[in-house]
């Protein structure tokens, strides 16, 4: 009966099987994708039949949260890598990487500035000053900076980078890189227009 035991104790787990065992990294990449804008549409149309479009922080929510879902589809359903530490340390979670936060953070706002005065420059835009002061505008800004950068920025970093960017390495990195920002880029597509809809129908 103890030999039965023992035996029985040291039986290796088998692993949890996957639901499609012979997709490529680019075939993953393919369907978070796939995920990930299908997800964006079904959000922007949340926005707009909820009317939440009059709420930043209620729609921001609502859109932020489309990559998450679609990485916990890939990483619980798709994958199953999600039953294992690795799978979870393979998004990036397990390191901070503080080395590249200077160049995220100053060349980011290097190209927000340049960006900001060109379109300044033209007949476009001007710079005109809220009700509060600069002094105020310039606290909510900040204040609003952090909280995005901590909530929805870090949940699309999540899958965007997280997820889809090293499953696109196998095409090479600046390939990979120009993928997965014009997949982050079609993944905003369906925000404006959700928006504008809500506006309009306010009547502004």
């Amino acid at each position: 009966m103890i030999r039965h035991l023992s035996h029985h104790r040291h039986q290796p787990v088998s692993p949890v099987p996957t639901m499609f065992k012979t997709l490529t990294d680019t075939s993953k990449a393919a369907i978070f994708t796939a995920l990930v804008l299908i997800l964006a549409v079904a959000a922007a149309l949340a926005i707009n039949t909820l009317g939440l479009a009059s709420s930043e922080f209620a729609w921001g929510a609502v859109w932020s949260i489309t990559p998450v879902l679609a990485t916990l589809i890939m990483v619980l359903v798709v994958t199953r890598d999600g039953y294992s530490r690795s799978g979870w340390q393979s998004l990036g979670l397990g390191r901070l990487g503080l080395r590249m936060w200077p160049i995220a953070f100053f060349g980011t706002l290097a190209i927000t500035v340049a960006a900001t005065a060109a379109v300044w420059a033209t007949p476009l835009a001007s710079v005109t000053a809220r009700a509060g002061g600069i002094i105020n505008s310039a606290v909510s800004l900040v204040i609003q900076v952090l909280l995005l950068a901590t909530t929805f920025s870090l949940a699309e970093e999540i899958g965007i980078r997280g997820c889809l960017l090293p499953k696109l390495l196998p095409l090479g990195r600046k390939r990979a890189l120009l993928v997965s920002g014009l997949v982050w880029a079609t993944w905003h597509m369906p925000l404006p227009r959700s928006r504008l809809q809500c506006t309009t129908a306010r009547g502004v």
